[in-house]
Formats: C-alpha cells, structure tokens, sequence
C-alpha cells in the first residue's frame, strides 16, 4: 500500500521534470511557427514596395535626356529588383509550409536544388561557406512532393553550413543531384565542417536532442529530415567523421494518387 502511494506521488515529478527539460525547444519552435505565419503579409508588403522601385526605376530610365552612367545606374537598380522578386517568390513556396498530407507532383530536383541555393545565399556568405552544385543533366523529374523536397534541402544545407562555422575557417558544401539505377534520383548534401561520430549521427534523429550550443538549436531539424525522407518512401544514410558530414538521400518517383 505504502509503495502504490509512493509511485503515484513520483509519477507527476517525472512528467513536470520531462516538460523543463524540452520547454524551451518548445517555445523556440512555436516562435517559428509564428514567423511562419507572418511570413505571407511580409512577403506582399516586400513585393508592392518593389513594385514601386520598379515603376519609377522603369520610368526615369525611359527619359533621354538622362546621363548614360544615371541609366546605367537605373538599370543595376531594376536589376537587383527583379533579383528581390524572384527571391520573394521562392519565399512564398516555403511560407506555404509543408502540407500533411504528401502532394504528388512532378518535380524538378535540380531546379529545387537552384531554389533552395538562392534561400541559402546570405547564409553561405555569413558562414563563409562555398555551395558547389553538382546537378547532372540526365536527372529525370521525378512524382515527389516539392514543399518536403526543398525543407528537407534547406535543413541539411543549414546544417551544412552551421558546421563549417564551427571550424572557424573558410569550407565547402556540395550538392550532387545523380540519377538512381531504379529510376529515381540520389541527392548527396557534403561538408567539410566539424563532424561527429556515427553513433552520434543517428543520436541526432531523436527529436530534441542536438549536439550545438544552448539557443542555438531545438533539435529537430534532422529528425524532421529523416521523417519527411520516409514519406517520399526514400532511404537516408548518414557518414560522418570529425572533419566532415555526409548525407545521402535515396528517393524514388512515387506513383500517383490514382494509381495506389
């Protein structure tokens, strides 16, 4: 009697101990979800903002009597513009987020591999990290869900990145987009940043546990990736050592709806 009481009493310290502990991975990741949310109204404030750029961009560069080096000024401006714009469209493609439920497409890998990169620019340069694509012409288009395609890229690239920061020097990352002998494509993320021990590869797919600095992470980016990688019916491989990291991502092309 007296140690059926003891346990139930030692059974809500237990829960109350496991809620501290992933507590603030768990607010970190619900303010992720709000900027997510305000994501879409920022992008469409963005836009019009450009829109204006543009039209009096396009306008005074319209005037002849403008000095040559005023046009040409003019048109770097119009330029980087559309450079803005194009970027704000790839944002949209992620503020969509990723649907429950897999959304069989056709899908370009190569020209999500191009969209992801451009995303990941600013942060390339921040972790002095140079992106180096290896995208074979031969790659088909797969039937895949593009929204996991490109999280799935944008968290191993970050990852990628995050590691050669760790370094304290300049590295590398490549990207390689292979066709499969089954069909499908074989999509290799690899850095020359500080690795880890397989063992503790595999640790990193359990949800809230990560190896970086308090505040630096919630621990679920590579648990995600492993989740999303077994929708698509793939299969992920992890190499790792003490200078570098090397992942592996098998997917095939999935049928469609109307044919399972």
């Amino acid at each position: 009697m007296g140690e059926g009481k003891k346990r139930k009493n030692q059974a809500p310290r237990r829960r109350r101990w496991d809620l501290e502990a992933v507590l603030p991975q768990l607010l970190r990741a619900a303010q992720g979800a709000t900027v997510l949310n305000l994501l879409p109204s920022a992008i469409h404030e963005l836009n019009n903002a450009l829109n204006t750029i543009l039209g009096f961009a396009d306008l005074w560069g319209s005037d002849p009597s403008l000095p040559k080096t005023f046009r040409e000024d003019l048109q770097t401006l119009s330029g980087s513009g559309l450079q803005a714009r194009e970027l704000l469209t790839i944002l949209r493609f992620f503020a969509e987020g990723v649907p429950t439920e897999v959304q069989v497409v056709p899908v370009d890998v190569r020209e999500v591999c191009k969209e992801v990169g451009k995303i990941l620019a600013a942060a390339f340069r921040r972790h002095r990290a140079r992106l180096i694509q290896n995208l074979e012409e031969n790659v088909p288009t797969i039937l895949s869900d593009a929204a996991r395609l490109r999280f799935i890229l944008s968290a191993l690239l970050q990852n990628a990145c995050e590691a050669i920061a760790h370094t304290g020097r300049e590295g590398q990352i490549r990207l390689s987009v292979t066709r499969s002998s089954e069909g499908g494509i074989t999509l290799i993320v690899e850095d020359d940043g500080t690795g880890f021990e397989n063992a503790e590869a595999l640790t990193n797919f359990v949800p809230f546990t990560t190896t970086k600095p308090t505040g630096k992470g919630a621990g679920l980016g590579l648990f995600l990736v492993r989740q999303l990688v077994e929708d698509l019916q793939g299969k992920l491989e992890v190499h790792s050592t003490p200078s570098g990291t090397r992942v592996t991502i098998h997917l095939p092309s999935l049928p469609l709806p109307s044919q399972v």
